[in-house]
């Protein structure tokens, strides 16, 4: 017998002999699965510019970087602020970034007047937050009583952009307004030495507002476009045309990852805000969560629940494109196939 059986019935003598071959097995096996296995793939590296500021309705974004919603999807993201829809949407047209967040009238302006070639890829906000934001105790109980009354504006943005079509459903003549450009760091300022009684802004950033106003004894609320004759979109993800028919499988990942991350975070609202205060230690607690609980109220509705975030409606999407051709006097109306695409969505099950 060439080997002998041991005390737990092994064979002992032949060891030497199954442990080279073990060796040379394993080695070969190694070798198979080297030439066999696919090169790990690198993670691409993407930018997303926000339309502004970061605030609490951008936590969602944040989840998604510090979740490793992004790093699963293999995109190695970073995330800037931006400084109004229209600056962002020139950055993605130019290359300077691979997605953007803007407002969605904005970016259906700029495609129809400019021919900007950008396409919508996820509708993150079925509902605008763009509002005036206006000095309760200064008479403005409806929107016809801003006549007479100095408002400030930043020289661009989606709620400049989109205030002539606020005025012309509510019958408001700008004439009979007094309007000054400020920047946007100097609008409660401005707001609460009374030297304004209103501001062009988003109803997003309305608790902050409304915190300095109370320790200042001034009430501050407003006026959303969408509440009064504007029912329009809210933010939407968007890129490059060329990246859109060039890359669609990046994309894709994107739009999945960051829908994923706002979901969290709109079920998860202080967590998220603790999560986004981790790179952005500036924004108050209560603050970033009513910020983002307003951007919740306008993004999370029964139809993004029942339809899927991101998704796109054609029938609204033509009446946008009609409340901006009536109003602002769109160029041209572009067929909706070159305004967005739907399929970067994830499939619903």
């Amino acid at each position: 017998m060439a080997g002998r059986c041991g005390r737990w019935g092994g064979i002992v003598g032949s060891s030497s002999r199954i442990t080279r071959t073990g060796r040379l097995l394993a080695g070969a096996l190694a070798f198979a699965a080297v030439l066999g296995a696919p090169a790990a793939r690198a993670a691409d590296t993407v930018q997303l510019a926000l339309s502004w500021l970061v605030s609490g309705k951008n936590a969602g974004y944040f989840v998604a970087l510090q979740k490793g919603y992004y790093a699963a999807e293999g995109l190695n993201v970073t995330i800037s602020r931006g400084s109004g829809s229209g600056d962002t949407i020139k950055r993605i047209a130019a290359g300077e970034s691979t997605f953007g967040l803007a407002d969605s009238a904005s970016v259906l302006q700029a495609q129809a007047d400019e021919g900007t070639p950008v396409k919508m890829v996820a509708m993150m906000s079925d509902k605008s937050p763009v509002a005036v934001l206006y000095v309760a105790e200064a008479g403005n109980a409806k929107p016809q009583d801003l006549r007479g009354k100095t408002i400030a504006r930043s020289a661009a943005g989606a709620s400049v952009n989109m205030f002539p079509a606020f005025l012309k459903a509510n019958g408001i003549e700008r004439a009979s307004l007094n309007e000054v450009v400020a920047t946007p760091s100097s609008f409660v300022a401005l707001m609460l030495s009374r030297k304004v009684e209103a501001v062009l802004d988003q109803s997003s950033y309305l608790q902050r507002y409304r915190k300095a106003g109370a320790a200042a004894g001034v009430r501050i609320d407003a006026f959303r476009y969408a509440d009064y004759g504007l029912d329009i979109y809210g933010d939407v993800i968007f890129v490059k045309t060329d990246l859109a028919t060039g890359n669609p499988d990046l994309v894709r990942r994107f739009v999945r990852a960051s829908i994923k991350g706002s979901e969290y975070a709109f079920a998860h609202i202080p967590e998220a805000i603790e999560i986004l205060r981790k790179t952005n230690p500036e924004i108050e607690p209560d603050i970033g969560q009513a910020e983002l609980q307003d951007y919740t109220d306008l993004a999370w509705t029964a139809g993004a629940r029942a339809h899927g975030l991101g998704t796109f409606d054609p029938e609204r999407m033509r009446h946008v494109q009609g409340v901006l051709a009536e109003y602002l006097g769109l160029k041209t109306t572009l067929p909706l196939d070159q305004v967005y695409s739907a399929q970067f969505l994830p499939k619903k099950d």
